[in-house]
């Protein structure tokens, strides 16, 4: 006697969130000190730090870069706890990157006593397992059971996203923003609570554009959205509190800003010199590179008194990036439609249309074992899946903009400007879902066209 549908499925969905855990402990042992991307989140470490000691965003540079250069030189991550603090504190406000990472961190090791990152990893890992099962509750509610299980197996199976999982990085977190929104939306015609569920839609943008600026037109962008997906009352009662719930949660972030810098600002002091980086993601005018030492000599060379970190920096370059855009509005349009197929289809765009990375940012730990031409066919069709899925649901296009809506919001927010890979992975979860209501589309028309041949 075979079990119940539900039992199965219970099964199925159990397994699949076993092998993710699975995978990501596994891929976490095999990397545990790997160093990619090490001098972001050690800046991280550093300012909960000195988070735990009263001083609030704030670091000591020099400390820093003594740490980073200890842990490549020993190859290896060394804890926070078995790092010497320093004999000369100097400290300097966080200025050129957003501090909530830190305060997370902070709040971690306090509670635990004891500044390990193993405790970040962990944390991380387990709420990607909850991810993996948002991505099954968010295909099922929308396109059966079948499609659940099945973007739930892609998703864990998805390497480049393991990859962000399992570092100590703030990029995670941004994903789970992004899922647990589509979570709340496709869940709201449950009638259920629809009211908490947008409130902690604005609350959670606000607390995560703490640690990632490229979040804070997330709820300003999501209210289009409602007034075309709801009735007019409901929108404008759930734009009021994704509105109300964000400021409460970032508008702090924005004071500290005017006190310490004595102006307003919303996201860190870096923007202009992303923008560069962007422009040099392509070949460019300038012939600068997508490089931060590129960056602040091309700088440099316009302004010699211009210093990473400051004010006076981001100006110089603002003004640049104003009589660049003016003198070259083709060339810059063309990069901005460049940067969306990359977006589209990362390693096919990348190939056609970015610069070649320089070998220091050459980063991936088990994408270097496999070969270019099979990761883009494996882009290739993924993307095709992706496309194929948005045509299968065009009639259902109201559901089909809810669940596209952070890959919209990412692709509209960060094409004009720059585009790193983490971002995209942000999204992915997205093109999986989609990929996987054309895949099993395609199986179940196999099996009814079987079926018919076997019982003409």
């Amino acid at each position: 006697m075979n079990p119940p549908l539900f039992t199965r499925s219970r099964q199925w969905i159990f397994t699949v969130l076993l092998l993710a855990t699975l995978t990501r402990v596994g891929f976490l042992y095999k990397n545990w000190n790997n160093l990619d991307f090490a001098p972001s989140f050690m800046l991280h470490a550093e300012v909960a730090r000195n988070i735990l000691n009263g001083h609030w965003f704030q670091e000591n540079r020099a400390y820093l870069h003594q740490y980073v250069d200890t842990c490549q030189k020993a190859q290896r991550l060394i804890d926070p706890e078995d790092y010497a603090p320093p004999k000369d504190e100097q400290l300097t406000p966080l200025y050129n990157d957003e501090g909530g990472y830190g305060l997370l961190l902070a709040t971690i090791w306090k509670v635990t006593g004891a500044k390990r990152w193993w405790y970040i990893r962990v944390l991380q890992i387990l709420l990607d397992v909850i991810m993996c099962w948002l991505v099954y509750a968010i295909g099922k509610k929308m396109f059966g059971e079948k499609v659940g299980l099945a973007a739930a197996f892609l998703y864990t199976c998805f390497i480049p996203g393991i990859e962000l999982v399992v570092r100590p990085h703030r990029d995670i977190w941004v994903t789970f923003l992004f899922i647990t929104t589509v979570y709340q939306l496709v869940s709201l015609t449950e009638n259920r609570n629809a009211l908490w569920r947008m409130l902690c839609i604005g609350v959670a943008t606000g607390i995560v554009a703490w640690m990632r600026s490229t979040v804070l037109l997330f709820v300003i962008l999501m209210i289009p959205i409602l007034f075309m997906t709801r009735p007019r009352n409901d929108a404008l009662r759930f734009s009021l509190l994704l509105l109300v719930g964000f400021a409460l949660t970032f508008s702090p972030l924005i004071v500290r800003n005017y006190v310490v810098f004595n102006k307003f600002m919303a996201t860190r002091g870096a923007f202009w010199h992303s923008f560069w980086a962007g422009v040099g993601q392509t070949p460019n005018p300038y012939n600068v590179r997508d490089d931060d030492d590129n960056i602040v000599r091309f700088a440099q060379s316009l302004d010699s008194t211009a210093l990473l970190d400051t004010d006076h920096y981001e100006q110089v370059l603002k003004q640049e990036a104003k009589k660049f855009i003016w003198e070259h509005p083709l060339w810059y349009a063309g990069s901005v439609a460049k940067r969306a197929v990359v977006f589209v289809s990362p390693k096919i765009g990348r190939e056609l249309f970015f610069q070649p990375q320089l070998p220091q940012h050459v980063t991936g730990t088990m994408n270097v074992s496999f070969g270019k031409v099979f990761l883009l066919v494996v882009d290739g069709f993924l993307t095709g899946l992706f496309f194929a899925g948005i045509w299968i649901t065009r009639k259902r296009w109201k559901d089909l903009l809810v669940i596209c809506y952070p890959y919209l919001y990412t692709l509209v927010s960060l094409a004009p400007f720059y585009l790193a890979g983490r971002n995209i992975m942000n999204v992915y979860f997205v093109v999986l879902l989609l990929a996987s209501v054309a895949v099993v589309h395609v199986w179940e028309r196999l099996l009814r066209s079987s079926s018919q041949l076997m019982h003409p």
